[in-house]
């Protein structure tokens, strides 16, 4: 290969950000905004949240970036910090599943941070984030998926990656100074998948994103990188993952044909990808039970699925948080089960200390099927005491590419999501922000729209 990969990145995002992203992949941008704004509107009380706001009221830190929900001012890589939190600790956020990662959690808080700073245009925003977030995807598709199996958030490790090629971007840095600033970004590349399941996941994407932020910030002071951060002798490469450097050239080759943003799946309920197919299953059994008793349940799911839900049950005990709950699968379906409905209360305290949710919890079978090739779909069925049973199959649970979400089932899901905490008037004006990026002069009408004390604002 005559470039490296850093040098390959650095075309790509230029080429970009001279004549734009196409207008289907800038328009599935602006979803995946509107679904950040989805994933954090509940978070904003999040006990995680409120320490990494008494953290930055501590340090000191002023500025004119907002920390969304909340109306905070502070300085570029401390919005950061929050915002990544605020998008990421629900897990209500978006999944590139090939990658088995939440790629917006590490981009979208820096570029934004920058954009409404610096008073860029809604088309420059989302055109950088595009770019970011597809120069994310392609490392990790590289590295995925042995550096998950080696025990490192996929988000965390290359959304440093991509927030600083979407902050270069914007920033309108050169060739040289984008490409010590990705360098840069995987040089310092961090996250273990030890923090599942505690306050440590939503914090490593906040300082991913501030990680990308920064790397952009000190390129363009000067600060160099290795050109082959990525490929070289103890790089980015052979130091997270066990994959072949051959496949480097075909997934570069992709880079502007082949865009992965297109990929993404978006989520109804918050909690992680693994259990919405379950959850989708039951939804459609739900109606059917009529007062039978449930005697036991069977979830034949793609294999990796039994691997990670069983290596939580070990690790974590019966769930002990909101954080443990949201990522224990047989939880999830048995509070559902019980409850009739899936929001955040289901994973609250009196869901996850309930005595008859904990011992449907252990009726729930999980068993591999082998014949799924991913987790977008998985089949239930449903045993009762009377001897009869009831099945359900999902092959492409709704926000699946295979199962996309229009515009308006999306407005939807923010619309629940955020109804209980902001006025009717409110969330539209925030849809139709959202929407009118491509034509807005500036982000700052959208951030005005998102920077207020949520404690404060009458639903």
């Amino acid at each position: 290969m005559s470039k490296t990969v850093s040098e390959t990145l650095v075309a790509f995002m230029q080429e970009y950000a001279e004549k734009g992203v196409p207008d289907r992949v800038f328009h599935e941008t602006k979803r995946l905004v509107l679904n950040q704004l989805k994933a954090s509107v509940g978070a904003h009380d999040h006990p995680a949240v409120a320490i990494l706001r008494n953290w930055v009221e501590l340090s000191g830190s002023k500025g004119k970036a907002h920390v969304l929900w909340h109306g905070d001012m502070v300085s570029a890589e401390s919005a950061a910090v929050v915002n990544g939190a605020l998008f990421e600790v629900l897990d209500f956020n978006d999944t590139h599943i090939p990658t088995y990662q939440h790629a917006v959690s590490g981009v979208l808080p820096a570029v934004l941070a920058l954009a409404e700073i610096d008073g860029h245009s809604g088309r420059d925003f989302v055109n950088a984030l595009a770019i970011g977030i597809e120069v994310e995807l392609a490392v990790a598709t590289i590295l995925i998926p042995t550096a998950y199996y080696r025990g490192f958030v996929p988000g965390g490790l290359t959304g440093g990656v991509g927030a600083a090629a979407a902050c270069a971007v914007i920033a309108g840095l050169t060739s040289d100074q984008m490409r010590n600033a990705i360098g840069l970004a995987m040089v310092s590349a961090f996250g273990l998948y030890a923090s599942v399941g505690s306050m440590g996941l939503p914090y490593i994407m906040g300082m991913t994103a501030r990680s990308g932020l920064n790397a952009a910030e000190i390129a363009s002071l000067g600060m160099t990188a290795p050109s082959t951060a990525f490929e070289g002798d103890k790089g980015m490469l052979e130091s997270h993952s066990d994959e072949s450097p051959e496949k480097i050239a075909g997934v570069l080759a992709q880079l502007g044909s082949t865009w992965r943003v297109l990929k993404q799946t978006y989520k109804t309920v918050p909690t992680e990808t693994i259990t919405h197919a379950p959850l989708e299953c039951l939804f459609q059994i739900l109606p059917r039970i009529n007062g039978r008793t449930v005697d036991r349940m069977e979830l034949l799911v793609e294999p990796i699925v039994v691997k990670i839900a069983n290596e939580r049950m070990e690790r974590f005990g019966k769930p002990s948080s909101d954080l443990t709950a949201r990522f224990d699968t047989r939880f999830c379906v048995a509070s559902a089960l019980k409850r009739g409905t899936f929001t955040i209360a289901e994973m609250m305290e009196a869901a996850y200390t309930d005595p008859e949710i904990l011992a449907m919890r252990e009726k729930i079978e999980l068993i591999a099927d082998p014949k799924r090739p991913t987790f977008d779909g998985c089949s239930l069925s449903v045993y009762f005491t009377d001897g009869t049973s009831e099945f359900a199959n999902v092959d492409d649970f709704v926000g699946t590419p295979g199962n996309p979400m229009t515009d308006e089932q999306l407005s939807d899901v923010f619309r629940r999501s955020a109804g209980s905490h902001i006025s009717a008037g409110h969330i539209e004006d925030i849809l139709e922000a959202v929407w009118a990026l491509d034509t807005a002069p500036n982000v700052g009408r959208l951030t005005s729209l998102l920077n207020f004390n949520l404690e404060n604002v009458c639903a």
